[in-house]
């Protein structure tokens, strides 16, 4: 048995049978409080159920809910924004299935239902709904935080997961030096099994407490949904999506994120509109990894993002960064930028992540010649060692 709250849901289908399949289907699911349901044929019902009780997820059926579908999905996005739903159909016609979802559904399943279907299709959505309680709890949370800078700073230091990663086959030395108390740019590391860790470089707009705490519920989101979509791209597309619904502070984010991948030796990755990725390989070419840059998170709802793969050698070195490296400027205004960027990853083949990263910083430094620093700088470095042969 669980202490934590059951998933409402509430289904909307005329079918006679519908309550008893469900009834059935998720019999252990019910008795162990896991799952709570109620069940109407009546649209007019489920709009006074609705407005009369919370509930998580919505599964109806497009051709009962007696109003415009795309009508429908706005409406209920709008009244209840953190509940997800669920459409039935037996159309058969993939046009109206896309235009519900674009509209804001979050899946689908078309009649007869498969159940099996259905219960993974219930499964998934349960998960990114508890995920988007724990990130609303946690929005709540950084809104009720005072708003003093010190505050504040201590905070966003303490969100972020440590400096350092040493594993047989890897190792990872990430750092940032904010430009002033409180900064927009984070880093995240975490590993989703024993063979793939997930690396994350952003960077919000603006240096306030504002972007300090949009980085907070960003770094939350993509970590959660991290843990429920096996895509970076599909990752982002979720995050991006809730930014989107939440975002009354019209701020934005650019990110990349990776999963490196230690027995196929590869990293899978995604761009939401940030800088390509560094790569040093043992000869000490260093080049710029290409993909879609995207669009920033927060930005527009419908933007897609696509994966990229690139294949590590051991020992590479792969360096995600934000713009306080190639845009930092000297006394007389002029730009670090990639050409000496790029010198310094080729110069710097032999070095461990932590060497390299404390090289690029001396660097900067030499050629700013004392400027003040106008942006944040961060830096993670990955350095694959060797190839992890898979277990028979």
């Amino acid at each position: 048995m669980t202490n934590a709250a059951p998933t409402n849901i509430l289904v909307l289908d005329d079918e006679s049978d519908t309550e008893d399949l469900f009834q059935q289907m998720f019999r252990n699911q019910i008795a162990d409080s896991l799952y709570s349901f109620a069940f109407t044929t009546n649209p007019e019902e489920a709009r006074q159920l609705l407005s009369q009780q919370n509930f998580d997820i919505f599964i109806t059926d497009i051709s009962v809910a007696s109003i415009d579908c795309i009508e429908l999905m706005t409406q209920l996005r709008k009244a209840y924004p953190l509940m997800k739903i669920i459409v039935t159909s037996a159309y058969g016609d993939i046009n109206t299935l896309r235009a519900v979802m674009r509209s804001g559904a979050h899946d689908f399943v078309v009649k007869p239902i498969d159940f099996k279907d259905l219960a993974e299709t219930l499964a998934k959505t349960v998960k990114a709904v508890q995920y988007l309680k724990q990130a609303e709890v946690t929005n709540k949370k950084f809104r009720a935080i005072s708003n003093e800078l010190d505050v504040t700073a201590n905070l966003q230091k303490s969100m972020l997961p440590g400096n350092s990663v040493k594993k047989s086959s890897i190792e990872i030395w990430a750092n940032t030096i904010p430009a002033a108390e409180v900064g927009g740019d984070f880093y995240d590391y975490f590993w989703l099994d024993e063979n793939r860790i997930g690396i994350v470089m952003a960077d919000v707009s603006g240096k306030n407490i504002s972007a300090a705490m949009f980085a907070l519920m960003t770094k939350t989101l993509i970590k959660s949904f991290a843990r429920i979509y096996e895509s970076p791209a599909e990752c982002f597309k979720q995050v991006n999506t809730f930014l989107c619904n939440e975002n009354v502070a019209t701020m934005f984010v650019t990110a990349i994120y990776g999963i490196v991948d230690l027995v196929k030796s590869e990293i899978t990755y995604t761009n939401a509109g940030h800088l390509p990725i560094g790569v040093i390989p043992p000869t000490g070419d260093a080049f710029f990894l290409e993909c879609d840059p995207g669009m920033a998170l927060g930005i527009w709802p419908e933007t897609q993002f696509v994966d990229n793969t690139h294949q590590f050698s051991p020992g590479e070195v792969i360096v995600l960064y934000t713009d306080g490296v190639n845009e930092a400027t000297d006394v007389k205004g002029e730009e670090y930028e990639y050409e000496r960027f790029s010198k310094l990853l080729c110069n710097s083949s032999k070095l461990s992540p932590r060497a390299l990263t404390d090289a690029l910083v001396d660097d900067i430094r030499n050629f700013t010649q004392g400027a003040s620093q106008s942006d944040d700088i961060t830096t993670l470095c990955l350095k694959y060692r060797l190839r992890i042969t898979p277990p028979c």
